[in-house]
């Protein structure tokens, strides 16, 4: 088992949601607030004042064999071609309980 966690725009989030709902036997999404910034590539003066930029937060607990096809709806609904899109990591999960 995977937690893939994603960070986009929240502009995107609808799209991709809609996108991850289409896979068979999906195993159901998180989504947190989050802020935040990557490379600074901007000097502009209201960057300055506050570098954080709004994000969402996806994180998805998902078998192995999900996982690429999951990667793959994140990375085509969730890109605009723009710096800051966004980043997604898969990480191992060694135990997880349904409560």
């Amino acid at each position: 088992m995977k937690l893939i966690t994603a960070i986009i725009r929240p502009v995107m989030l609808d799209k991709v949601v809609v996108a991850l709902e289409e896979i068979e036997n999906f195993p159901g999404i998180t989504i947190i607030e989050a802020e935040g910034f990557g490379r600074r590539l901007s000097n502009r003066f209201d960057d300055m004042l506050n570098p954080f930029k709004p994000k969402k937060r996806i994180e998805i607990a998902a078998n192995d064999e999900m996982v690429d096809e999951i990667i793959a709806v994140l990375r085509s609904n969730a890109h605009t071609g723009k710096k800051g899109d966004g980043i997604i990591a898969v990480v191992p999960v060694e135990h997880a309980v349904i409560i």
